[in-house]
């Protein structure tokens, strides 16, 4: 009996390292042909940098550029990665793009169609860096697969704004409607305003993360002409939605009547009394200068900060500031005089 049992453990030994053995030369080979193929593609980057620089400096094509195998192509890809990297001018941008185009648009064309996941993703990472708006179609057809990632999905979407789809919009308001506010914002913030004024117009259409995302938006771009939206956003909507509506008026630093925004100073909600704080600050509104100082013995921390802030930015700003810290008996207000007084704006 202990014969059979040392014979089957020997024959599991046997058979335990001859699979590892099998492994390890896998490994060696697999190794080897790769510090190969590493050589062979540095040997076409210093064969076609050059070249390629040329091209994208001065246009024009040139016969001694012609892929052929896969490692000529990695080595163009890599040499225009570099490149993007470091170019500035948008003529030299353009001609990347059409070199990338010319000479990897249908390697990546596979690509997305890849089983494995990080061929789609780098795939769609390049796409993103050449700017190959070519493949704008192959990308939203993508954004329909079942299986996609999560990952895959925003990036595509990503994408997709970056070259102004035109389906975008009916993408984000439809189809996909379940992301946050963050993602929802680093895909907007890429539309030119033709395509940003889809989402202006058809707000009440989006769910709220978006449309807190396309407040957050017109905070960041700070432009005059989202003013009337702002302003019946604010008067229509509560809560939240309603809050970043004044959030993003403070940033626009504009309104037609001071006098609603000058009544949340009183808010009973100590938010809509900071960005309120936020937006007089703004406006430069010397009606609020009074309730400012109030402000400064504010029980919320967040508003007394922001009070300060708001009147640092007076002319007479540090002057008010520094009678706070003289005359007031609240050590907060006091403190916070004192900080802004030394931190400025």
């Amino acid at each position: 009996m202990l014969k059979n049992e040392l014979y089957y453990l020997t024959i599991l030994t046997i058979t335990i390292l001859g699979i590892l053995l099998v492994l390890l030369i896998y490994l060696i080979i697999r190794k080897a042909m790769d510090i190969k193929n590493r050589k062979r593609i540095e040997q076409f980057i210093e064969k076609y940098h050059s070249i390629l620089f040329t091209m994208l400096m001065e246009g024009g094509y040139s016969r001694g550029l012609n892929p052929k195998s896969v490692l000529e192509q990695i080595a163009i890809e890599e040499l225009l990665s570099r490149f993007s990297k470091i170019l500035e001018g948008e003529d030299e941008k353009t001609r990347l793009t059409e070199l990338a185009s010319m000479y990897l648009l249908e390697r990546y064309r596979k690509k997305l169609k890849s089983k494995r996941w990080s061929q789609r993703m780098n795939t769609l990472y390049h796409i993103e860096d050449f700017k190959l708006n070519l493949l704008m179609d192959d990308i939203y057809l993508l954004t329909k697969k079942k299986k996609l990632s999560h990952a895959e999905l925003i990036h595509s979407l990503r994408i997709l704004a970056l070259f102004q789809h035109e389906f975008l919009f009916n993408l984000l308001t439809t189809h996909y409607q379940n992301f946050s506010e963050f993602e929802y914002r680093t895909i907007l913030i890429r539309l030119k305003q033709q395509q940003f004024e889809q989402f202006i117009l058809h707000f009440h259409k989006g769910s709220q993360p978006l449309q807190k995302a396309v407040l957050d938006v017109i905070s960041i771009k700070k432009e005059l002409n989202y003013l009337p939206f702002l302003e019946n956003i604010f008067s229509v909507y509560k809560g939240e939605i309603r809050l970043r509506a004044l959030k993003a008026l403070s940033m626009v630093g504009h309104v037609k009547n001071s006098e609603p925004y000058l009544e949340l100073l009183y808010s009973s909600k100590w938010e809509e009394r900071m960005v309120a704080a936020k937006l007089i600050g703004s406006l430069k509104e010397v009606k609020g200068i009074s309730r400012l100082i109030e402000l400064l013995h504010d029980q919320t921390w967040w508003v007394r900060s922001q009070a300060g802030q708001a009147i640092c930015q007076f002319p007479n700003g540090h002057q008010i500031l520094r009678e706070v810290l003289e005359t007031s008996k609240d050590p907060f207000a006091k403190d916070m005089a004192w900080e802004w007084l030394h931190k400025g704006v």
